[in-house]
Order: C-alpha cells, then structure tokens, then sequence
C-alpha cells in the first residue's frame, strides 16, 4: 500500500516524530550535568531546524556535531541566566523569609524580571545555534526577537512550561511520564523552530547576501 511506502506522509510524519524522541532524550541525558544544559539546549534547536526544513539527517550526529561546535559560548549564555535566576530566587527567599510592606511591589518586580529573562531564553538558544555572535549580542537580539513577535513566543513558552505543569495536577505527570521524558523539551523546540524559521531564513539571506557585497567589493579593490 503506496500509505506504508518510505516517502508517504505517514512514514515522514512517523520520521520526524521518532527523531523528536530521540532527540529529547539526548537532550535530556545532556542536561544532567546541569552546566552543559546550554549546550544541549542549542544542539536541540539546532536539529528542530533541521527537522522543520526536511534536512534531518542522523540526528545524533547532528547533535553531537552542535553541542561541540556551542559548547563554551552556549555554557557562558546558561550560566548568566542561572545566575541571574539564582539572585532573584535569592530575594524572592529572603522577602519570604522577612516580609514587609514594600513586598508586594519588589515580588511584582521580580516576576516582570523573571518573565523578561524567560522570554529571551525562549530564544536566545536557537539564535546561538544558528548564527554567530558575541555573546552581548546575542542576548540583545534574543530579547528583541521575542518582544517583537510577543504571539508566538508567548505560545512557545506555554508549550514549553505545559509538560511540567501536568506534574502540579494530581498524579497527571506520573501517569504521562513516558510520554513526557519523550517530548518535554524537543516538542516545543519544533514548535518554536516552525515560528522563527521564516526570520531565520531572511536573515541568512541577508547575512549572505551582506557577504557577497564584501566579496565583490574587495575584488574591486584589488
């Protein structure tokens, strides 16, 4: 039946999910040691790319290949927003610990912030592993990006927070944690590589197309 041959969208469809398997489970075994999470955040945006654009190819050589190619400048991208989360985890403890009447308007304060900082960790990740920067920058332009399509990144982060919440309703999250261990992190990085992959795509051509002005441009000279 032409339904089961190798390039039917069912088996293409049934591809791409075994690969988002496979992937969060790398992804999953590369987080524990906690500081190479970054990395391993990266590398699975890098191959939700792939993935949404129908170049995935052994996924976990493509992840192996992203996280080495990411491993000092992702690392350095995590641990400032571990840091950060750990100051005003910090002070949310401590305002816990000694409330008093300004506590309400610094609590409101610290979770605009913590929103803030989650809205550009939504993307700060798939734009390191997909274009070059120095670190400065890439943070900057992950914070603008989200803002700049507020919609879609306000899904992305539902999406990404969604498998974690069934762990608050009842024993939800035990009864679905086969099911969670194979998509928590590679579902909803497909779902934000399918929104930025348009952006993404324009901005290749422009850095390519800045390129090739200063290829010609230098041929000129010479």
């Amino acid at each position: 039946m032409k339904i089961f041959e190798i390039d039917s969208p069912l088996m293409r469809t049934l591809g791409k999910v075994s690969d988002l398997v496979i992937l969060n489970l790398l992804t999953v075994l590369m987080c524990i040691p906690i500081v190479t999470a970054g990395a391993s955040f990266t590398a699975m945006h890098y191959c939700c790319l792939k993935i949404v654009r129908g170049h995935e190819n052994k996924i976990s050589k493509q992840f192996f290949h992203s996280f080495k190619d990411n491993l000092r400048q992702s690392t350095v991208i995590w641990l400032i927003f571990l840091l950060i989360l750990a100051f005003f985890g910090g002070d949310l403890y401590l305002m816990y610990l000694n409330p008093s009447e300004t506590s309400t308007f610094i609590f409101g304060g610290i979770i605009a912030a913590l929103a803030l900082l989650f809205f550009a960790g939504t993307m700060v990740f798939p734009l390191q592993a997909k274009f070059y920067n120095p670190i400065p920058k890439t943070i900057k332009i992950a914070f603008l990006f989200s803002f700049r399509h507020f919609p879609q990144t306000l899904l992305v982060m539902l999406a990404t927070l969604f498998p974690f919440s069934l762990f608050l309703i009842g024993n939800l999250g035990i009864l679905l944690f086969p099911l969670i261990l194979c998509f928590c992190f590679s579902a909803p990085g497909f779902l934000s590589a399918v929104f930025y992959d348009k952006d993404f795509a324009a901005a290749e051509e422009a850095i390519l197309a800045k390129n090739q002005q200063s290829s010609e441009k230098a041929e000129d000279e010479e």
